[in-house]
């Protein structure tokens, strides 16, 4: 964003300041969320210390929406005619970076919004968040800052007379700030929430579903577990009809076991329907029935994830900055995602597609760097790229500083992702690397002793 000398609201002393008035989905896929976040043209005072967003007029386009919006301050008093003659350079600019075939008429009748706020719920809007979901949100907030600030014996009379309020988006906010409160260390407010998530399970009707489910859940996992190394397809089969009359239990028992419900499983499940007679019969039956069902929906639900992560993949990799989407979006990076780079890395190693193997395995670097903060790519780049122990032996030497326990993990748990890589020469590089700064780490612990 340029800088440039902005009045301060309050004082009205010179400020420089990052000022950005047009808004251009289409030309920076980043410009939506800069909005949306506040984080633009935010000025703080010297003079007198003001801190604030500049009234500034803005432009917002999204030509993927056919959305074409102008706000102008109304506290600039600014007379339409002057309003327009403002606005009209960056309007031109928004035609200017369509093609010719891309100009369509909403661009010759952009909306108003006569609020900032206005303007917010508009763009917010087009994404599918209408202004009584932003109330609803609202409402979610007012009653958890209500439980956070209520004498501790008054919390079950807080939830009860807002149960209305209490729905799956506010255990999710919940469930956020706890998580949030424990990471940041903070018993105090860890312990509060737990409180009120206990008032929340016990004394409102999802509450009191989501604590059945999670029983169930937990039932279910006693029973696999009690099996231990002993259950077989035959043993999988009992505890599965024992839990056929409980479908929260068996769904969860089939999602933990769901590996071991193969072709064989159900060939043997059909063998004893056929042996059986009388209500072992039906019930088998009935089994069988639900356990197709079940199966079948995790297998569709995981194709759409599978497609998701692969199609998160392909952004990052055509990404200028692959991190920075990682940064922005940390739940892309599950489980199901790592193992989809490694399908990748696969494929692109058996159809010797060199360029998108450099890629992906640059892409699961930066992954390693969000995992482990102990990653230092520049220092593992050096040591990879040593040409032989005696250079690699030096590099490690001149960085022993940057030779930390964190750094040490990070190569190990990279080692430990590479080992089923289909690109063994660069797991063999990064296994000499790690032996490399394990030598120096143990040198220094022994010149410290």
């Amino acid at each position: 964003m340029p800088r440039t000398q902005i009045p301060c609201p309050q004082c009205r002393t010179p400020v420089a300041a990052e000022v950005e008035q047009l808004f251009d989905v289409g030309v920076d896929p980043q410009a939506k969320q800069k909005l949306l976040n506040g984080s633009v043209n935010v000025v703080q005072c010297p003079n007198c210390g003001f801190q604030g967003q500049i009234p500034l007029p803005i432009v917002y386009h999204d030509p993927s929406k056919d959305l074409l919006l102008t706000y102008f301050p109304p506290e600039l008093n600014t007379p339409v005619m002057e309003q327009e003659r403002q606005i009209a350079p960056y309007m031109s600019r928004v035609v200017d970076n369509l093609k010719q075939e891309d100009r369509k008429a909403y661009l010759f009748k952009p909306q108003q919004m006569f609020t900032y706020q206005n303007l917010i719920e508009k763009v917010l809007e087009g994404e599918g968040i209408t202004k009584e979901m932003l109330q609803a949100q609202q409402k979610r907030v007012e009653l958890l800052q209500s439980l956070l600030t209520a004498p501790e014996d008054s919390i079950v009379d807080v939830v009860q007379k807002n149960a209305d309020t209490v729905d799956a988006d506010f255990f999710t906010l919940l469930s956020r700030m706890l998580q949030a409160g424990l990471g940041a260390g903070d018993e105090n407010a860890a312990v509060r929430l737990g409180k009120i998530q206990e008032a929340l399970l016990e004394h409102t009707d999802l509450g009191k579903q989501i604590k059945q489910q999670a029983d169930e859940i937990e039932a279910a996992r006693a029973a696999l577990e009690s099996a231990g190394t002993e259950l077989t397809r035959e043993k999988l089969q009992d505890l599965l009809l024992d839990a056929v009359d409980s479908d929260g239990r068996l769904n969860a028992m089939v999602g933990m076991a769901r590996p071991g419900l193969d072709y064989v499983f159900f060939q043997q499940l059909s063998e004893r329907i056929d042996k059986a007679e009388g209500d072992e019969k039906t019930k088998l039956s009935t089994l069988r029935e639900k356990l197709l069902d079940i199966t079948k929906q995790i297998d569709e639900q995981l194709q759409v994830r599978v497609a998701a992560a692969q199609g998160n993949l392909d952004a990052m990799l055509n990404a200028e900055n692959p991190l920075d989407m990682l940064q922005q979006n940390p739940a892309i990076l599950d489980e199901l995602f790592v193992q989809v780079i490694n399908q990748n890395l696969q494929q692109a190693a058996e159809q010797k597609d060199g360029e998108r193997l450099q890629k992906l395995q640059r892409l699961a670097m930066l992954i390693q760097q969000l995992i482990n903060p102990g990653y230092n790519p520049t220092l593992l780049e050096d040591l990879i790229e040593a040409a032989d122990d005696a250079a690699r032996s030096k590099v490690a030497e001149e960085n022993k500083d940057s030779i930390t326990p964190e750094f040490l993990e990070s190569l190990s748990a990279m080692m430990a992702q590479l080992q089923e890589s289909p690109d063994q020469a660069l797991a063999e590089r990064v296994r000499q690397a790690y032996r490399a700064a394990l030598k120096v780490s143990m040198q220094k612990g022994m010149q410290g002793k």
